[in-house]
């Protein structure tokens, strides 16, 4: 009888050692241990890497646009003396001027989210942020310009606040778990203007600019010397895979806001409870989709 009291006596003070233990390991992870901070680190670095490239989308707005005006004018021999109105002048066309602005907007307020995906970054892999800010009222001044709407200019200068925060009050690795969820929803907020206005302006430009290339060839080609035909058939293969090379920068790049915004939502739901090798999988199909998407980026502008 004794040895049996003994023995369950030792059952039970197992049983609260296992207890506390768990105890302890919750505690730990909700004050931000257990987060794994290669996981977050190599999103994180695959996803600036593909941010990296949208500053050359946004900057051929504009030239999307004289391109296609300037596809629209008389067809005149490169060699002479240009007249004031001839194509390939350095005048931009009035219809094109907007473009311009609102692209450089674009890279200002690109770069707000760039800057978080980096602090991000750099909690996760050294532990400390030394990723500075511009100003709210700034990078609200160029989501305005960029023509975001009202809810995304107001998540622009949230992260910016959160950039600023981490980098002025010294944040640490700890407190990466709630910085990923205080900035999620403007995370998907910024991620969702940058890809309608890529998806839906960019390659609407780039359509118009297609359509004006062909009617510009269709005339050229109204000859019968088989040596022009052949030549211009050349031509316009080049200036369509141009083109082309265009067009997939601009999907892949579309793509890959979309993987931030769901990779970054993944770690904002699982980096404060999951394992490291949990946390991994639940965001490695992100980080193998920007890793695939990356070389369609880099070379297509």
């Amino acid at each position: 009888m004794r040895v049996d009291q003994a023995l369950k006596t030792k059952v039970r003070q197992g049983k609260h050692a296992d207890g506390l233990r768990v105890l302890l390991v919750l505690a730990a992870c909700l004050a931000g241990s257990c987060t794994s901070p290669q996981a977050v680190a190599t999103f994180a670095d695959n996803a600036q890497k593909a941010l990296g490239q949208g500053p050359e989308l946004f900057r051929d707005l504009q030239a999307s646009c004289v391109r296609r005006h300037q596809d629209a004018q008389p067809i005149v021999a490169v060699y002479l003396p240009p007249a004031a109105s001839a194509p390939g002048q350095a005048d931009v066309p009035a219809v094109c001027h907007a473009f311009g602005p609102q692209g450089d907007a674009l890279i200002q307020a690109s770069g707000v989210l760039t800057a978080y995906i980096k602090a991000i970054q750099q909690l996760a892999a050294f532990n400390t942020s030394s990723v500075s800010s511009q100003s709210e009222s700034a990078a609200e001044n160029a989501a305005t310009a960029a023509q975001l709407n009202t809810v995304q200019i107001d998540s622009i200068g949230k992260l910016t606040g959160f950039v600023a925060q981490a980098f002025t009050a010294h944040y640490q690795r700890r407190h990466l778990v709630e910085y990923l969820r205080q900035a999620d929803s403007s995370v998907s907020s910024v991620t969702q203007g940058f890809q309608d206005i890529v998806g839906k302006d960019y390659e609407s430009l780039l359509a118009e600019e297609r359509r004006a290339l062909g009617f510009r060839y269709q005339q050229a080609g109204d000859v019968s010397d088989r040596a022009t035909i052949l030549l211009l058939n050349r031509a316009y293969i080049a200036d369509l895979q141009e083109l082309d090379r265009r067009k997939a920068a601009a999907d892949a790049y579309v793509q890959a806001l979309g993987l931030i915004r769901e990779g970054h939502h993944q770690l904002a739901l699982n980096a404060g409870h999951l394992g490291s090798k949990q946390l991994s999988l639940a965001v490695a199909s992100y980080d193998t989709k920007l890793q695939a998407l990356l070389p369609q980026l880099q070379k297509g502008l």
